[in-house]
């Protein structure tokens, strides 16, 4: 009998059967690794998408695997009894969970009341399912619970591979293996575990990494974003600030300054960053504009004579994911088909300080129009001059992002803007 078993043991499964179930694992220990480790907040939105996108790839290649092995016969059970009763059960559910996990999280994002879109690999448009909204939540706990079933026979499955070759020694990993090699096939299985331990770690030292960044970034964008004002009824001593003594100094430098001629004319040089982050949670959404232009009037000494216009173009927006993208160019957002730019106009600008303005404007957005106030700050000299500066725009007045897809985000869209100017007198 033993004899026997042993023969059954060295018979081996296809190039093909063999391609497709290392294929598998290995996506497998990646994919598992992925949901158990990825945050389930916004700042996991890019590795969503593509844990949509492996989990698909999984399920194509099961029944790939499933089809090749109806069509060719496999091997020979080795073992009769309890024994191979239970190898083979841990086979057959194996078969169900990579079929059923994949169909688990296709039915979740189908039924998701954010409806984003799936887009494999950032390339591959996927259909949602027709199925009722109120499936969601069941397929939500059916997903969990069959990850953690399925961590489970794979360990079962992997006991059971290294107790045939370590204990009963009959050679069986040669099965599996390329070429026939039981080497082949250990290292091939330490590649999975390797898979999956350094994925979790990186996906979770990355988020630790970001979201301490971020905060901190975006506490640093608070404070520029509030720059210190002065109360009108305030008292001496409240006013006694380095934001009120430099815009002291800033009128006193304007009212001794000669008289203003024809401001001269700026021209926006290559290489600038115009930005935007939302908060959500305690975290934030940020991308940038990669398509905007100026035309800038504007005289340093003399800011009250400045003519500033902006024209952002809201198709180049870009949160670095191509399925965000696209969210943001819908009608809920930008509506980016019927109101293709978004444009500010200087009515005002004031020196703060030394190098420092506030500029008052209106913002055209999505069809609407508001006042729009802007900070800023110059450094260089002469036509030469380097601005920094930002804005803080209540999205909700121009009717961006109120629907189910922006629950959750915050009002206030913070700009921060950064380019060269060189100018030219005119």
């Amino acid at each position: 009998m033993a004899s026997v078993g042993l023969q059954a043991a060295q018979q081996r499964y296809s190039t093909v059967a063999v391609l497709l179930h290392w294929t598998i694992a290995l996506a497998l220990g990646f994919q598992l690794a992925l949901g158990f480790s990825m945050p389930q907040d916004e700042r996991g939105f890019a590795l969503f998408q593509l844990h949509k996108s492996v989990g698909v790839t999984i399920l194509v290649l099961t029944l790939a695997r499933l089809a090749w092995r109806l069509m060719r016969r496999p091997p020979p059970a080795v073992e009769g009894g309890f024994q191979g009763f239970l190898a083979k059960s841990v086979h057959i559910l194996l078969y169900g969970f990579m079929i059923a996990q994949p169909l688990t999280g296709w039915a979740l994002v189908s039924t998701d009341p954010t409806g984003i879109p799936t887009i494999l690999f950032g390339a591959v448009p996927w259909p949602h399912l027709p199925l009722p909204a109120g499936l969601n939540e069941p397929m939500e706990e059916a997903h969990e619970i069959l990850a953690w079933t399925g961590l489970a026979l794979i360990v079962l499955h992997v006991a059971g591979a290294l107790r045939h070759q370590f204990l009963i020694k009959d050679g069986l990993l040669r099965r599996m293996g390329p070429g026939g090699s039981a080497w082949a096939a250990g290292l091939l299985a330490l590649a999975v575990v390797a898979v999956y331990f350094a994925t979790g770690m990186k996906i979770s030292g990355d988020v630790m990494a970001t979201g301490g960044y971020a905060a901190k970034r975006d506490r640093e964008g608070a404070a520029a974003a509030s720059p210190g004002r002065v109360p009108l009824a305030a008292s001496p001593a409240a006013m006694a600030t380095p934001e009120a003594e430099e815009a002291q100094a800033a009128a006193a430098e304007e009212a001794q300054a000669p008289e203003a001629g024809p401001a001269p004319v700026w021209t926006i040089q290559p290489g600038g960053r115009l930005g935007f982050a939302v908060s959500s949670g305690s975290d934030s959404y940020r991308g940038s504009f990669s398509d905007w232009n100026g035309a800038i009037k504007f005289d340093p000494d003399h800011p009250q004579s400045a003519d500033i216009r902006i024209t952002i173009k809201l198709a180049s927006a870009s949160l670095g994911d191509a399925t965000m993208d696209a969210t943001l160019q819908e009608a809920e957002f930008f509506a980016s088909a019927a109101n293709p730019t978004a444009t500010w106009r200087s009515t005002s600008v004031r020196r703060t300080g030394p190098n420092r303005y506030s500029a008052s404007g209106t913002l055209s957005l999505k069809g609407a129009s508001r006042p729009q106030a802007v900070n800023f700050t110059l450094s260089g000299s002469g036509l030469k001059r380097h601005v920094e500066g930002n804005a803080s725009i209540d999205r909700t007045a121009f009717g961006i992002g109120t629907g189910e897809t922006g629950q959750g985000l915050g009002s206030s869209v913070s700009l921060t803007f950064a380019f060269d100017a060189v100018g030219r007198a005119p």
